[in-house]
Formats: C-alpha cells, sequence, structure tokens
C-alpha cells in the first residue's frame, strides 16, 4: 500500500472516529431533557412539567409511599378550611434509588417551585441485593432519569470503595446513559411526553402517581404473619425495632440524604423523612431513632403504635402495600407532623 493511501485512510478513519464521537455526544444531549429523561416515569413527567404554580409539599418515595400516601387527603388536613387549598405532589415510584428521588425534588424546584416541605422515604439499611445497580441504592435506569452532570458527583457518594471500583461505576454509568438514550431515541418511547403549553397547564392540583389500588392478597397477609409473629404471640407483644445504620452498600445513601438534607436547607424548605411501614412491622425504638438523628442530624417520622395498630387492621392489600383505608389513616397522621 503507498504512503498517500495510508494517508488517506488514516484521514478517513479520523473523521470517522470524530463523527461517531460527536454523534455519540449529541445523543447524550439531546437524552438530558426531562421529556427524555422521564420516557419511563411518564406521570412523574406530567406532575413537574404539565402542572403549573408553586407547589406546597412534594412527597417521594418506593412503591410504599406511592400507593401509602394520598395527596388529597394531605391537602384536606393542611388547608384545614383555607383557601386556596394546599398543594401536595406524590411523586413516588416502584424501587429505591434515593439518587433519583433527590433529581425529582430538585425537578420539582427548579419548574414549579416549592414552597413549604419535602417529604422522602427512608429505606432501612441491609434489605437490598448485592448486585452492581441495587448495591449502591441506584433506581434501576438511574442512568437515564438523572441529568449527566450529575454522575460527576457519583464517586463522592461512596467513600469507602477503592478508587477502582468508582471509577468502574462512573463507566458504567456513562455506558448506561448511551444504551437508554439509543432506546429512546429509536422506540419513541418519550413520545408521550409532549409538553403543554403553559396557559393550558392546570393550577393548584393536588395530585400523584398512585393510580389503581394494588389487588387484596388476604393469603399473603396471613403468611407474612405466620413468619413475623411467634407461634401464640400478639403483635402489640412485639418489641420495639431496631435496623442497622452505616452499612458500606448504603454509603450512597447516607450521602445522599446529606445533600438533600443541605439542598432542602439553602432553599428554605422543611424536610421530612419517613419509614414506611410494612404489615405487623414493630414500632421503632427509641435507640433506633436517636442513632438516625445523631446520624443526619435531623429525625426521622414513624407512625406511633396506635397508628400502626390501625393500619394493621386492615390498611394493607399485602404486606408491602397499603391500600385506600390504609392511605386515608397514614396520610392523615403524615399531614399533621408537617402542619
Amino acid at each position: 500500500m503507498s504512503r498517500s493511501s495510508r494517508n488517506l485512510i488514516q484521514i478517513a478513519s479520523g473523521v470517522l472516529l470524530l463523527g461517531v464521537l460527536g454523534g455519540v455526544f449529541a445523543l447524550v444531549a439531546w437524552s438530558d431533557q426531562p421529556r427524555i429523561r422521564y420516557a419511563t416515569l411518564k406521570c412523574v413527567y406530567r406532575q413537574i412539567y404539565n402542572y403549573q404554580g408553586p407547589v406546597d409539599v412534594v412527597v417521594v418515595g418506593t412503591s410504599r409511599t406511592k400507593w401509602g400516601v394520598s395527596p388529597q387527603v394531605m391537602s384536606t388536613v393542611l388547608s384545614d378550611g383555607k383557601e386556596p387549598p394546599a398543594v401536595v405532589l406524590n411523586l413516588a415510584r416502584s424501587w429505591r434509588g434515593t439518587q433519583q428521588m433527590f433529581q425529582e425534588l430538585k425537578d420539582v424546584q427548579a419548574e414549579r417551585g416549592i414552597k413549604q416541605a419535602v417529604v422522602v422515604e427512608y429505606s432501612r439499611e441491609g434489605d437490598v441485593v448485592a448486585t452492581s445497580q441495587r448495591y449502591y441504592d441506584y433506581y434501576p435506569e438511574h442512568a437515564a432519569l438523572v441529568p449527566v452532570d450529575e454522575f460527576r458527583t457519583d464517586p463522592a457518594l461512596k467513600p469507602r470503595e477503592p478508587a477502582y471500583l468508582r471509577f468502574r461505576d462512573l463507566l458504567e454509568l456513562g455506558q448506561l446513559r448511551v444504551d437508554f438514550a439509543l432506546d429512546r431515541w429509536l422506540s419513541g418511547k418519550a413520545d408521550k411526553n409532549l409538553e403543554i403549553p403553559v396557559q393550558e397547564r392546570p393550577v393548584g392540583v393536588s395530585d400523584g402517581c398512585t393510580g389503581k389500588d394494588r389487588p387484596l392478597k388476604p393469603a399473603a397477609n396471613a403468611s407474612w404473619a405466620e413468619r413475623a409473629l411467634p407461634k401464640g404471640a400478639a403483635w402489640e407483644d412485639r418489641e420495639p425495632g431496631s435496623w442497622p445504620i452505616g452499612k458500606i452498600n448504603n454509603d450512597a445513601q447516607r450521602e445522599t440524604i446529606k445533600e438533600l438534607i443541605a439542598w432542602a436547607q439553602a432553599e428554605g424548605l422543611q424536610i421530612y423523612f419517613t419509614l414506611m411501614p410494612r404489615y405487623l412491622d414493630p414500632p421503632a425504638s427509641e435507640a433506633y431513632l436517636a442513632r438516625f438523628q445523631k446520624t443526619f442530624g435531623v429525625p426521622l417520622s414513624v407512625p406511633p403504635k396506635a397508628v400502626l395498630a390501625e393500619l394493621n387492621a386492615g390498611g394493607y392489600s399485602d404486606p408491602n402495600h397499603l391500600y385506600e383505608p390504609g392511605r386515608e389513616i397514614y396520610s392523615t397522621w403524615l399531614a399533621e407532623q408537617i402542619r
């Protein structure tokens, strides 16, 4: 092969490489738009970007919060007959992922503004599976749902991990982002996230993403009761519960909680952390609550034993989720903590 031919091939290869890299950067930049990021959380997108006006209280969490908190009930309690009624949004969705919950709050603040408080579900440590994307409290589609700029803070969330593992995770986030962006571009998953003109957006509406209640599973509840309670024991006899705080695989959750608290304080917002109860969970011990407050500098809100007893008496559709009767009880109690 002649020298001129080799040079021509090298130049063409360089141009092609630059074109591919440029295409990847353009694709990732395109995927940073909110309607693309929220392609698989359309309800959350709609609550943030297709309504208008400030929000008084925003609630974020897992499926336990999604089906456990009624924004309408909370609005009624918080408003106490005053007009206009308080605007409450429940943006909870299934699965853990404190970093992604934090992003939802930042998006609401940037798009609509938050006036009073944010409520964040706290997931107990020690009950996550040891796979990369769940191990660090990532939401399953975390890499698609947060802006790319947020990736740069990821290594700092795992201060006790070796540098090479943090670098590995950063590379994985980038690779996943490209994969998700391609999928959204080729599949049209974000096409229904159309932006409504501002003048046509509803104002002052309390809403959320609860949807239809989960099916009642009395057999599952009965089976859970057999495992949770020793034979012949009553729930009322359970000792207060205590769970770990400080596990290395929950470093990212704890670091994000600290960032959340600093952010809320900087924004002039109250912040509440809630421990959503499961069926027949014991009340949290005073030692556990004191350890949470010592770790984070803010209290953990947990229903008292009387409220837990009401929830256990027919408030659960399955061992992990409340449904309408329990949701009303829990939402009333939660709103009273904020009011």
